[in-house]
């Protein structure tokens, strides 16, 4: 099975993309990990969409008063259990190997942090950019 990775989704009115996102975590190739979702006091239609996957055992929810983004993500490290921590965002995808992927180059390279490469995508699914190094991401982080 691997080691126990803590995947964190704070949840922000994401009601048009949230189960998408959850979907995408629970389909991992890696399947040892915990998905720690936390609703940060959505006044949407989040709360009911999460609360439909809560028979898969691999969630943990919480569900509160709007605290913003860094005290929910805080929160969430609280939380956890695994011996790594993946973010996720309430709007993000992530294929099927990403988990696996991350903890096999974390651990063949003994570093602690890893990032990816991603693609931004509209709301007709349509590719608009991609960022695929991590100079591009320091590039794009830093401006």
């Amino acid at each position: 099975m691997g080691d126990l990775i803590s995947v964190i989704l704070p949840v922000y009115n994401g009601e048009q993309y949230i189960e998408d996102s959850i979907r995408s975590i629970l389909g991992q190739t890696h399947q040892n990990f915990e998905l720690i979702i936390i609703n940060d006091g959505s006044t949407d239609n989040s709360d009911k969409i999460i609360k439909g996957f809560l028979k898969s055992n691999k969630i943990i929810y919480k569900s509160r008063k709007n605290k913003g983004l860094v005290n929910t993500l805080n929160e969430g490290i609280k939380l956890s259990s695994g011996s790594y921590i993946a973010r996720m965002d309430q709007d993000d995808i992530s294929y099927p190997k990403r988990l696996e992927k991350q903890l096999n180059f974390m651990q063949k390279n003994n570093i602690d942090v890893c990032g990816t490469s991603y693609k931004v995508i509209n709301e007709q699914g349509k590719i608009i950019k991609t960022v695929e190094s991590h100079k591009n991401n320091f590039e794009i982080i830093l401006s």
